[in-house]
């Protein structure tokens, strides 16, 4: 069973996830956007918000957004001059949060890592929520 972000406090680190940029996935998400300027990328390179969808996708996977979540904003930063040394490793951490009003502002810093440990994305996101006294 996921936990709840709702749960978690300041200072949590979410396990490290590996995944794979597949061709095949890739592909699909080309193909899912709509976007001439991705699909003319050369072979091997990542479309940046790819890595962005599944680095998401895998902290989603090891908790849920509480009922009511807002996501309030996204910083993203891509190092990306060269096709990633194997799969990608994502890890995450949750950097703030506090409670004012009924509602949770929650930071959550995002890493994404080749094999080689070199930088393919760095971000942060923003989300709110009601506590749950306030639902």
């Amino acid at each position: 069973m996921t936990v709840s972000l709702a749960d978690l406090p300041k200072g949590h680190e979410f396990p490290e996830t590996r995944f794979e940029m597949t061709s095949k996935w890739v592909s699909e998400y080309v193909s899912a956007v709509e976007d001439d300027a991705i699909g003319s990328l050369s072979h091997g390179a990542c479309p940046p918000l790819a890595i962005a969808a599944l680095s998401i996708r895998a902290l989603l996977d090891r908790a849920s957004l509480p009922e009511g979540s807002i996501h309030v904003a996204q910083e993203l930063s891509f190092s990306l001059g060269r096709p990633p040394s194997g799969a990608l490793v994502a890890r995450a951490r949750i950097a703030s949060r506090g409670e004012r009003q009924g509602w949770v502002l929650m930071g959550i810093e995002l890493l994404v890592e080749d094999e080689l440990r070199i930088p393919m994305m760095t971000g942060r996101a923003t989300i709110t929520f009601p506590t749950e006294g306030a639902k």
